[in-house]
């Protein structure tokens, strides 16, 4: 297995910091919340390129925004995955 090393959003400064900021002031359904208050561990493995992060989660962001329903927005993040070979 692999490890990526990530900034947890208590050491991010600068353009990080702010995308984090961002980003937990986006609606996240409650199963993805994690218990150790930090962001999700799929959003910390965007923390060495936050410019990345908001290009990425923009993209997701707008799904859930829209109408459809949770599932459909599911399906379509697996499917995305599964084409980019991204088995999270």
């Amino acid at each position: 297995m692999a490890w990526l090393t990530t900034i947890p959003r208590s050491e991010a400064t600068g353009e990080l910091a702010r995308t984090y900021e961002a980003m937990a002031a986006r609606p996240i359904p409650d199963a993805y919340q994690p218990p150790h208050g930090d962001a999700p561990g799929i959003i910390r493995a965007h923390s060495l390129d936050p410019e990345l992060m908001r290009l990425t989660f923009g993209v997701s962001g707008a799904l859930h925004r829209s109408t459809l329903s949770w599932a459909d927005r599911e399906l379509i993040s697996s499917v995305t995955s599964r084409t980019n070979q991204c088995f999270y």
